[in-house]
């Protein structure tokens, strides 16, 4: 994505440390384009939704074929480059804006340079996977981004490796520390932390409801959690995800869970679960950073090399418990 809005490049920011003219920026991408080097599909406004959606541009076959006759070995950071703000707050409408910093946000930021520096020094190596088109392998800079009007509200989450967006059965092509991969993830992991909010265990599959398809139940299971209340999600439930008999399914999913109905129908909680599940994965990555384990985190997901399968599993395992006094599955 890139911004054709000039007012975006007035002043250097937080978040453009790299201080690119507009001018000259959007006359190489007009050039890129007129040549064939680039295809590009202009942003615009959607007055009907209220939000506005940036340029984006992707590389053409000529481009990438120009660029396969380049010898390159490896692409390294220059060091003398700015580094790029890791630490992001977005507001309603996933803007971002300012705040202020404090001894939180500045320990957040350190940890994610280290963690950062640690995977360019990996040997992730993506030859198994064609990746043109798809994802960058040199995307390995990740950033946490928070949601609202300040750092302490929610959210967290750590984006921004290229390998979150492959799909499963191509990320387990990687190879990490020169030998395959593994990824482990906690199961049903915010049912599972809402629960353990009470003090309760899940023993059981919670998207398991008989007469449900199990993928319809995770589905809406989800929605409950960020909508403001039940009429909002029926909607949801039927507009994004096409279920037929969502009244029923909601009624089903209230009576099996009981026990956190009170946790439905409040975007406030489910920004909790966001922000929980965030600080699950700070304790982990920095566990197995120090121990020299490269990790790749996919939200409630992680990918190591299947030799240290056993570090992550207690890693997952002990950063849970040390928060709820509650073992997860982990699969």
């Amino acid at each position: 994505m890139v911004s054709r809005n000039e007012t975006d490049y007035r002043q250097e920011t937080r978040y453009r440390k790299l201080y690119l003219k507009h001018a000259l920026l959007m006359g190489v991408l007009d050039d890129l384009a007129k040549l064939g080097y680039i295809e590009e599909k202009r942003g615009f406004f959607d007055k009907q939704k209220g939000r506005g959606f940036q340029t984006r541009i992707r590389a053409t076959k000529k481009l990438l074929e120009l660029l396969t006759g380049f010898d390159i070995a490896k692409i390294e950071r220059d060091p003398e480059a700015p580094e790029e703000e890791v630490i992001i707050l977005r507001d309603k409408d996933k803007r971002q804006i300012d705040y202020t910093d404090d001894r939180f946000t500045d320990e957040m930021r350190n940890d994610l340079h280290i963690y950062n520096a640690f995977l360019r020094q990996s040997d992730i190596n993506t030859e198994a996977v064609d990746l043109r088109g798809v994802a960058d392998p040199t995307a390995i800079t990740v950033k946490r981004i928070f949601q609202g009007d300040s750092i302490n509200e929610g959210g967290g989450r750590f984006y921004g490796g290229f390998w979150e967006n492959m799909p499963k059965q191509d990320r387990l092509k990687l190879l990490l520390q020169k030998g395959p991969v593994v990824e482990l993830d906690y199961v049903a992991i915010h049912p599972t932390i809402a629960y353990a909010f009470k003090g309760i265990p899940l023993t059981e599959d919670p998207y398991l409801i008989d007469g449900c398809e199990r993928s319809d139940v995770k589905r809406a299971f989800l929605v409950l959690f960020n909508c403001k209340d039940r009429e909002h999600a029926l909607r949801t439930v039927r507009s994004e995800f096409h279920i037929k008999g969502a009244e029923l399914l909601l009624s089903m999913i209230e009576q099996k869970h009981e026990a956190i109905k009170d946790s439905f129908y409040n975007p406030g909680f489910g920004m909790t679960l966001q922000n929980t599940d965030a600080w699950l994965a700070e304790r982990i990555l920095k566990r197995m950073t120090e121990a020299g384990i490269a990790c790749l985190p996919i939200h409630d997901s992680f990918i190591v090399s299947e030799k240290y399968v056993m570090e992550l599993r207690e890693a997952m395992d002990e950063a849970f418990y040390n928060i709820f006094l509650i073992h997860p599955s982990i699969k």
